[in-house]
């Protein structure tokens, strides 16, 4: 928990205060924080400490980091959408474990409906046993990889299928002899690498339509539906009889979290290279100071700006 606090406290921006680092961490439900974790690299650590009280977070920075190691961070997906993707796998090897044995009737490693959903849709499609050999050859491929990449892996002590139960936490602890504050942070950068993994969906066909978005606020998810249909944002502020601010929040947050993708709705990216060379070389700036450097760009665009370079969607 130590290394994973400083990590957050020293990557954000210098002006950024104590508290909205701690926002991140326990995962408050805001705009302003959703923007916060992906304009710092931080996104796969928002809600990652959501049992962490603010005067132990304090407590923490002050002291000295408990480890020199460099916490591996995602661009875009939050700690609950990584964890929830790997729920939807552990389910998926736990469905196909059982019916190869003629086992129907088990208790599932989750009961998130959603999940349920999402592992029923994908191992409708796996029918045929060459299919499931195709599964099974992507996981193998997937913990080597997982391993290869980050030196070690310890997901797969969380596997469960016919007649074989996943380990606790306390069990791998004892087992690998690492402590179970550094078993969270290796298993959280498992879970990063698993998902820069199953975001090739060339190499993980199958795996890949595991992948777990975040989970929207209600109010953005009304937005959500209205651009579905093809509604303007103008449009949406009169339906919902807000300013049109709190729906650039919320297509804000259609973007941090994966929903939307097409900047060119939103953003003249003719007038983004001036400002995209600026900002790669002066991330920690104010808006502002963005605002008084590109001023043919609204603050709206500024920040859908940075969210589509912190997600790597512009190839600077």
């Amino acid at each position: 928990m130590n290394h994973i606090i400083h990590h957050a406290y020293h990557h954000a921006h210098h002006y950024k205060s104590t508290k909205s680092i701690y926002n991140i961490l326990i995962g408050k439900k805001s705009h302003q924080t959703f923007f916060d974790a992906c304009s710092q690299s931080l996104l796969s650590l928002y809600h990652s400490l959501p049992q962490l009280k603010y005067p132990s977070f304090e407590r923490c920075i002050k002291q000295p980091p408990q480890s020199t190691s460099t916490i591996m961070t995602h661009p875009r997906y939050t700690y609950d959408s990584m964890n929830n993707t790997f729920k939807a796998m552990q389910l998926l090897i736990q469905t196909i474990s059982n019916t190869q044995h003629d086992v129907y009737q088990f208790t599932p490693i989750t009961q998130q409906r959603s999940i349920h959903s999402k592992v029923k849709a994908v191992y409708q499609k796996l029918k045929t046993s060459e299919n499931i050999v195709a599964c099974q050859q992507e996981i193998e491929n997937l913990f080597y990889s997982i391993k290869d990449k980050n030196g070690f892996t310890y997901l797969h002590y969380y596997l469960q299928g016919f007649e074989e139960s996943m380990y606790t936490r306390q069990q791998v602890s004892l087992i690998e002899g690492v402590s179970q504050i550094e078993l969270f942070e290796y298993e959280m950068m498992d879970l990063v690498q698993m998902l820069y993994e199953i975001e090739d969906s060339e190499k993980y066909p199958i795996l890949h339509q595991l992948i777990v978005l975040p989970k929207l606020l209600n109010k953005t998810r009304l937005s959500y539906k209205g651009i579905l249909e093809g509604k303007h944002m103008d449009q949406l502020a009169q339906e919902q009889n807000v300013k049109i601010n709190t729906i650039e929040d919320h297509v804000l947050e259609l973007f941090i979290k994966g929903y939307l993708t097409n900047y060119d709705n939103y953003l003249d990216t003719n007038k983004f290279d001036t400002f995209s060379q600026y900002y790669i070389k002066n991330k920690s700036e104010k808006l502002k100071i963005y605002k008084t450097l590109t001023p043919e760009l609204s603050y709206f665009e500024i920040k859908m700006a940075i969210v589509g370079i912190e997600r790597g969607f512009f190839d600077i």
